[in-house]
């Protein structure tokens, strides 16, 4: 299933679940980590395949509505995509 699917059946959902976020712009590059190993254990607690942290989302509304996160911002001298896949195990993977 394509990522813009996967948004829009979520966004259907009345309500987050535990294996899944959305964020507008929010970005706290230490937190994120922590962010994206929880909703993955919750995401295998609940047997989905994968989770999701899905920027450029009214988190009241579900509305798309864009969003200013840069993964490729640079953190500690270096893209903070590649910081953050260094970091965690397994590696992550960011689509758009």
């Amino acid at each position: 299933m394509e990522v813009k699917q996967i948004v829009l059946d979520l966004c259907a959902l009345n309500d987050e679940q535990e294996w899944f976020e959305f964020k507008e712009n929010w970005f706290q590059p230490e937190t994120l980590g922590e962010y994206v190993s929880a909703l993955s254990n919750a995401a295998a607690f609940h047997y989905k395949k994968h989770a999701y942290f899905i920027w450029g989302i009214d988190n009241a509304t579900h509305e798309v509505v864009g969003t200013t996160f840069n993964q490729y911002r640079e953190y500690n001298k270096e893209p903070y995509q590649n910081y953050l896949a260094r970091n965690l195990s397994p590696s992550i993977n960011f689509s758009s």
